[in-house]
């Protein structure tokens, strides 16, 4: 009867290239869940996203994805080379929104937070949330904004699109999971080439069983 064969180099070979293999899965999970954070970070916290609106007045407003947008008071402000500056304390405004396809209104929900802000660095453009929005239909939308005594006097300005807050943290929640996905899968991966080792080792130390 032949003795046991003793396992092969190979083994230590195949143990060498799991970690290796590991590292290239964590990098292409990474790069195809997210990638370019910082262009990333550019284009979805940025208030030139932000459309514009001088009310009392109405302006179009193209909603490419349905979710949920903001409504923002700019008490500081620019518009086509017009500077507008008010109190911080939102004016009483009555707002409608309607599909320019079907004619249906969509709730302007008042939602006043004041810690969700922002502000350019020379400060030319600050705001705070003042509406919700919920888009069930993308497409095309007139908003239209009066004074709810009627005024038509003082102009100010209000800037809709994404919520700029829960942007930011959408990202920062995608890159720690991007980040914990790339982690496991090298904690895995090595943990898989570790235990092949001491397999093997193990393995190879055992005397041969004799045939007889």
């Amino acid at each position: 009867m032949r003795g046991k064969r003793r396992p092969s180099g190979w083994l230590y070979v195949l143990a060498a290239v799991i970690p290796v293999l590991g590292c290239l899965i964590a990098m292409v999970l990474v790069y195809a869940w997210f990638p370019g954070l910082p262009g990333t970070l550019e284009s979805e916290v940025n208030i030139d996203n932000l459309t514009q609106v001088v009310v009392p007045g109405s302006k179009e407003i193209t909603f490419a994805e349905s979710g949920a947008y903001a409504v923002y008071y700019e008490y500081r402000s620019v518009v086509d080379g017009v500077v507008y500056t008010g109190s911080e304390r939102p004016p009483a405004l009555a707002c409608t929104l309607t599909s320019r396809a079907s004619g249906d209104e969509v709730a302007v929900v008042p939602d006043d937070v004041p810690s969700n802000a922002y502000s350019t660095r020379d400060r030319a453009r600050v705001g705070r949330l003042i509406r919700s929005i919920t888009i069930r239909e993308p497409g095309s939308y007139i908003l239209s904004c009066r004074y709810a005594d009627g005024s038509s006097a003082p102009k100010v300005v209000l800037a809709v699109g994404p919520n700029l807050v829960w942007e930011f943290f959408g990202i920062a929640a995608r890159t720690v999971v991007t980040a914990a996905a790339g982690l496991a899968v090298l904690f895995g991966s090595g943990m898989l080439a570790a235990i092949v080792t001491i397999v093997v080792a193990v393995k190879r130390r055992r005397p041969a069983v004799a045939g007889t």
